[in-house]
């Protein structure tokens, strides 16, 4: 009687003890590789999914803030997604901690948990912004600081330089290196006629941070400026040969013009004559009607003394018969 019922005790016991065991071997394994990536000051928490898990999961990530709450808050729940972004929710100055969990149909397991993360400290700062004007034979280069996505650049890293990097195209091996430049404009004076290749790096003073490098940007120069001394002998010899050619041209037009088209004047003395009355009545006479002329014929007869007689008397009839008239 005894042993039987020690045998249902110990069935009992085994029973009870068999569905927390079962709870045991079946709770689910915790994400692996759990990571934070950071660039300009965004945040995402990445991860990788359980090894060998069966089913399917979800996730709930959560975040606590160091020395200002010491729970966390829940941001990602119930996502099927293997990463989270905190960005909205952090500081530009705060110091995290970040903790992921697997979940599936009620069960779940432990949470992973990364180490403290520093905003201004631990984000990587992204690449610069070039951008490359040619004048002649020098090439300005223009640089923007990177976009930070929860503050402006200046407010956290407001002593920051650039370094920046050239050489010709082609020419890698032989580079040339400015750094700690501290403008955001800088013209260089290079070759004529040849192409040259840019990369910028930012600097800053607070934590020692360098930038990702920026794109490889090439521009070509073309002829370089002259001197201003030389500009000027230009421009003079320039001048003391055109005004001349310029004041010849106008005056063989002038001549060409005056010899196609002159301009005849009477002389002085003929315009005062014509001007006189008496001219002018001479002019009005010779302007009307001209009278027909009186003529008488005149013959021609041989000498001798009676002949002259005859003529010297018709002579004076005819002048006294034209005194008449």
């Amino acid at each position: 009687m005894q042993s039987t019922v020690f045998t249902i005790s110990f069935v009992k016991l085994l029973c009870l003890t068999l569905p927390g065991m079962t709870a045991v071997s079946a709770e689910l394994p915790s994400p692996s590789n759990i990571r934070i990536t950071s660039i300009n000051m965004g945040l995402v928490l990445e991860w990788d999914p359980p090894q060998n898990h069966m089913g399917n999961l979800t996730y709930r990530s959560e975040y606590k803030w160091k020395s200002i709450r010491n729970s966390y808050r829940v941001v990602c729940l119930d996502t099927t997604a293997l990463c989270c972004d905190f960005t909205s929710h952090l500081n530009k100055f705060g110091v995290y901690t970040f903790q992921v969990r697997a979940e599936r149909e009620g069960e779940t397991s432990h949470w992973v948990e990364t180490k403290e993360f520093v905003m201004d400290e631990h984000t990587t700062l992204g690449p610069p912004s070039v951008t490359l004007v040619s004048s002649g034979a020098n090439i300005e280069v223009s640089i923007e600081d990177p976009v930070l996505r929860i503050s402006e650049f200046k407010e956290i890293y407001n002593h920051a330089t650039f370094n920046i990097t050239y050489w010709k195209e082609g020419q890698e091996k032989k580079v040339k290196r400015m750094n700690g430049i501290q403008l955001h404009e800088v013209v260089l004076e290079l070759e004529q006629w040849t192409r040259y290749c840019f990369q910028v790096w930012v600097v800053t003073e607070r934590f020692f941070k360098q930038s990702q490098p920026s794109n490889v940007t090439c521009e070509s120069t073309a002829k370089g400026k002259d001197r201003p001394w030389v500009m000027a002998l230009g421009m003079f010899v320039v001048m003391a040969v055109s005004v001349p050619l310029v004041v010849l041209a106008f005056w063989h037009c002038y001549r060409v013009v005056s010899f196609l088209r002159p301009k005849v004047k009477l002389p002085g003395h003929f315009t005062v004559y014509l001007l006189d009355p008496q001219c002018s009545s001479i002019l009005a006479l010779q302007s009307s009607p001209q009278p027909d002329e009186v003529y008488h014929e005149v013959s021609i007869m041989p000498g001798g003394t009676e002949t002259e007689r005859e003529s010297a008397l018709w002579w004076t009839e005819h002048k006294a018969h034209n005194q008449t008239d």
